[in-house]
């Protein structure tokens, strides 16, 4: 009886913690049990920073080029820094590496929710139901993959969230993100527009210091070829004609398969359907998701620096869904990113246009997993169901946005 008592006691003492409270405690344990053991013997993503960090450390794999990594096409993509980063992983075996990789996400993750994150991320409410089905698939696929992504994505929702607040920490939390990633850069113009030199002023220089820090271990000039090495294997593969290996779900990925001819018999899988209905010059085509960019770009750039004296983070969500879409190439688990943007939706389920789109996003996303037969599944990935859910998210939290704008509305 006692020791009841004093277990009672002590829940009261830590806050009152409510059965919602220790069900959700309970099954994120439960959640990370599951995707550790399945990672550690599924490393996948992980495999390639994780082979490839050593074989650099004992001088056995280059850096950078076909034979880095795991060899093309799970070759090693990252700045050199990141190989600094992820070293301690390369002293456990390779399936603890794994597990502890993914449990890290899941704590990052759960403290993101209870945190708060982007408001009004309601994650008791019944309001979270349908953003949580639509985001579920794409976090799961991240996990699994062991992919660097989600870190990626929470350096950067945590630069936003202390955009105001504490601007140097925010600014070295967006700056790290930068040197795993370049993907977040898309925020520092953004940044500027809303006027918050800054942070944006403070992450170009933390960008500098963490560029230049390899260098005391590869030695400075060797540190300079490498990123010389990275830039250009980059430049090449995000902006040149060819296609990736898998079916990129930006908007450059649709435009190519629905307005050029892909030779998929240059890839490792070959077994996905031609859907184009025009066949244009690869290059062409290239252009018009560059124009088509740019000009998507520039509008929401003109809009941010309209509403920069709101909080921003209704906008902040609309800028993850632009980088999902806009940049070259956009794999299924890379949408993880879509999660504050799925937690700023929940608080808009009343407007029925709006609950119309995300609805509308929310079936395509389910379509795909519950799908039986590999070859169906690879059909979906070819017509683009992922990008076409993401692009309906970014619609409706852009009229949103457009309609707060236009009322005066100053959040």
């Amino acid at each position: 009886m006692m020791y009841s008592r004093l277990v009672l006691s002590t829940l009261a003492r830590l806050g009152g913690v409510t059965g919602k409270q220790i069900g959700w405690a309970a099954g994120l344990v439960l959640m990370a049990l599951g995707f550790a053991y399945y990672v550690a013997g599924h490393p996948m993503d992980f495999r390639v920073y994780y082979y490839g960090a050593r074989g650099v450390f004992d001088g056995t794999r280059p850096v950078y080029g076909p034979a880095s990594g795991l060899g093309w096409p799970m070759h090693y993509r990252y700045p050199p820094l990141f190989l600094l980063l992820f070293a301690p992983f390369t002293l456990l075996p390779l399936a603890w590496g794994a597990a502890v990789w993914v449990v890290l996400k899941i704590a990052v993750l759960e403290r993101g929710l209870t945190a708060g994150g982007p408001p009004p991320a309601t994650i008791w409410s019944g309001a979270f139901v349908v953003p949580l089905l639509f985001i579920t698939p794409y976090l799961i696929e991240e996990f699994r993959y062991g992919n660097a992504q989600f870190f990626v994505f929470a350096l950067s929702a945590v630069a936003l969230l202390l955009e105001r607040k504490r601007p140097v920490l925010g600014a070295a939390s967006l700056a790290l993100g930068i040197s795993i990633k370049v993907w977040p850069l898309f925020f520092l113009p953004y940044l500027a527009v809303r006027r918050n030199w800054k942070l944006a002023g403070y992450t170009l220089a933390f960008v500098a210091v963490l560029t230049m820090l390899p260098g005391f271990y590869f030695g400075f000039g060797r540190n300079a070829g490498l990123l010389k090495e990275w830039y250009a294997q980059e430049m090449q593969t995000q902006l040149g004609e060819s296609e990736i290996w898998f079916p990129n779900q930006s908007l450059r990925g649709a435009l190519m398969r629905y307005l050029t001819l892909i030779d998929y018999s240059k890839v490792p899988d070959s077994n996905y359907a031609q859907v184009n209905i025009v066949t244009l010059d690869p290059e062409i085509v290239r252009l018009i998701w560059l124009l088509i960019a740019f000009t998507v770009y520039v509008g929401f750039l003109w809009l941010a620096n309209r509403r920069r004296e709101t909080d921003g983070r209704l906008d902040h969500g609309l800028a993850f869904c632009l980088i999902a879409i806009l940049e070259p190439f956009t794999q299924k688990y890379a949408l993880a990113i879509l999660l504050w943007p799925a937690l700023a939706a929940s608080g808009f389920l009343s407007k029925r246009g709006f609950r119309t789109l995300l609805y509308s996003a929310t079936i395509l996303v389910l379509i795909q997993p519950l799908t039986p037969g590999a070859g169906a599944q690879r059909f979906l990935q070819v017509l683009g169901l992922d990008f076409a859910a993401a692009t309906l998210l970014t619609a409706a939290l852009a009229a949103e946005v457009i309609r707060r704008q236009r009322c005066k509305y100053p959040n």
